[in-house]
């Protein structure tokens, strides 16, 4: 009995310990959330498919590639179950061969966590295409997050899905390149060749296949291997070629196949519905999206094996070579070079470590943002830099203008050694669609409310406000194209005196369904709209720096899987996906 009595005061003294510890811990927790990092849930897919609000995980029917299908909003949910109908994902179809989804799915994964950085931009400036979390300015009691894509002081233009910038109104207009960070979490999916789809599924449903065809002379390639999977070439002096989406139908005329080949590139997403994206910003006849990147694994089978990598933007084709011994080059010619190759000017030539037979090595030719760069294993090898680029912000205007934009070609072409293509992957860039002013879009999250009718919304429709921008106020009116876009530049004030007010522009990665500051059109009454004098001191379609909350940094609770005991409640964190934020 005295042993035990002795030991009381050290079990007592130990259940302190775990509670003085335990308290810490909150303690700690709060301090983290209020000063240094704080979660947030995405409730929308305007940033997917690198950030998921609520959707449903679907596989394709047709050939198996994995998609998220964005849900509807919490408003339209509650409407359909009113009406009866069932909680599946209607209208979903895979980005990687279009076919519609046919299974039924329950209940939807809810969107993705995140850690944001807090007070970061307190300490340093934001750089563009940092993913940022903000104050909505059109409505404060929502929490936005978005791609930073300009800097106050700035003027920017998008112009056929990219972004220009420059230093006053009047200045020259450059090209905004992404860094490498930021480039390899925009790509999207045109086409992998692992997935290949049921032809026949596709046929039933006259959907274009998206696939890899051999040219008329090109006999030296066997593309059936692995079903289609692994692409041979059996050697031959000259190069012959294979291009991508060129369809070999008799049942539809040169023009009808050309405009199913253009419907390949147009900026549409797995995620969103095909009725909202057709009744959105896409216009067929221009966007048309050429920044694109060709990859696989190149496996030579002997020595003198070479590769070549084709793409084209407008009447601007370029081609990268690489050869077994580590030799490579970049081409550029004006108009398609024919099977000789008489046409293409050498403009970069090098050389990288050669490739040992048998074994692969990744290959990649990339365009985009007026750079076309040739990669070996993750690294450029060769590269055209937008002062060197055949194009500019002026003659690209010029270009949409006047002419309707043709589908890009892709092509790959092998020629002397033999060899092999493994994990063929076609992607395209982020593309900025021209929006339409509104003046009834208020918010991502449909809440089923007319936002006259709510007094979260303040109208900066004053002339006086109006007149103070130059905003001419018919446009918002009559649906005219949204701030930023092509010949309605917008230009970011730059406040010296009170650096709070300096303003940012930001921009979804799903740009067809994200509502960002191309087409705000009113703004919250926490804002800071007037200032001492009653001048207004907020514009239309900005972030002024005060709102923004910090940099997005970590997925840490990604979109997971239900237990089988709890079927449609994925609670089980699907721990592959947690990713950095780029």
């Amino acid at each position: 009995m005295a042993q035990n009595a002795s030991n009381s005061p050290m079990d007592l003294h130990s259940i302190r310990d775990t509670v003085e510890s335990i308290w810490v811990a909150i303690v700690l927790a709060f301090v983290l959330r209020a000063f240094l990092i704080e979660a947030f849930v995405i409730p929308t897919g305007s940033m997917a498919p690198r950030l998921l609000g609520e959707h449903w995980e679907l596989t394709c029917d047709a050939c198996g590639y994995e998609y998220a299908y964005g849900a509807p909003s919490a408003r339209a949910e509650q409407l359909r179950g009113e009406r009866g109908e069932p909680n599946v994902p209607v209208g979903a179809r895979c980005p990687n061969c279009a076919y519609p989804y046919e299974g039924v799915r329950g209940s939807p994964s809810s969107g993705d966590r995140v850690l944001v950085l807090k007070y970061l931009y307190r300490f340093v400036d934001p750089q563009p295409w940092d993913v940022v979390v903000f104050k909505n300015p059109q409505n404060n009691h929502e929490n936005y997050i978005k791609r930073l894509v300009g800097l106050p002081g700035e003027t920017i233009e998008i112009v056929h899905g990219d972004i220009f910038v420059a230093p006053s109104p009047s200045g020259p207009r450059s090209i905004r390149t992404k860094p490498k960070r930021a480039q390899d979490a925009m790509w999207q999916v045109v086409y992998d060749n692992d997935y290949q789809p049921d032809r026949r599924k596709l046929q039933d449903r006259r959907i274009v296949p998206r696939r890899w065809e051999a040219e008329p002379d090109a006999n030296a390639w066997d593309i059936q291997g692995d079903f289609g999977r692994r692409l041979v070439f059996h050697g031959g002096a000259r190069e012959q070629r294979i291009s991508f989406g060129v369809e070999k139908d008799p049942q539809r005329s040169a023009d009808e196949s050309e405009e199913a080949r253009r419907q390949l590139f147009l900026p549409t997403y797995g995620y969103n519905s095909p009725t909202k994206e057709k009744e959105s910003s896409i216009q067929e006849g221009k966007d048309v999206c050429t920044d694109l990147r060709l990859s696989f694994t190149w496996v030579p089978r002997s020595p003198d094996a070479a590769v070549s990598l084709a793409l084209s933007s407008f009447d601007h084709h370029f081609r990268g070579e690489l050869r077994a011994d580590g030799t490579a080059a970049l081409y550029y010619c004006q108009a398609e070079a024919g099977p000789s190759g008489d046409r293409w000017m050498p403009v970069r030539s090098g050389k990288t470590g050669p490739v040992k037979i048998g074994c692969g090595r990744e290959v990649a030719l990339t365009h985009v943002d007026f750079t076309v760069t040739l990669w070996a294993d993750g690294d450029p090898v060769l590269q055209i830099k937008p002062q060197d680029y055949p194009e500019s912000y002026d003659s690209l205007k010029k270009r949409i203008r006047e002419t309707r934009v043709p589908a890009p070609l892709v092509k790959i072409g092998a020629q002397d050694g033999p060899s092999e293509l493994l994990h063929v992957k076609l992607m395209r860039d982020v593309y900025y669609t021209d929006q339409r002013l509104d003046s009834s879009a208020g918010s991502e999250q449909n809440t089923g409310r007319n936002r006259e009718d709510d007094p979260r919304y303040k109208y900066v429709h004053d002339p006086k406000v109006m007149a103070f921008f130059k905003i001419d106020a018919r446009r918002v009116e009559k649906l005219s194209p949204s701030w930023g876009m092509t010949d309605y530049p917008i230009t970011l004030r730059k406040n010296s005196g009170e650096p709070d007010l300096d303003e940012f522009f930001v921009l979804g990665d799903n740009s067809p369904q994200s509502l960002d500051g191309r087409a705000w059109t009113a703004a919250a009454p926490s804002l800071r709209l007037w200032d001492a004098d009653g001048n207004p001191q907020y514009q239309l379609g900005t972030v002024p720096r005060y709102a923004l909350l910090g940099r997005a940094m970590f997925v840490y609770w990604p979109a997971g899987y239900s237990p089988p005991f709890l079927p449609g409640l994925p609670i089980i964190p699907n721990v592959g996906r947690m990713r950095l934020i780029r």
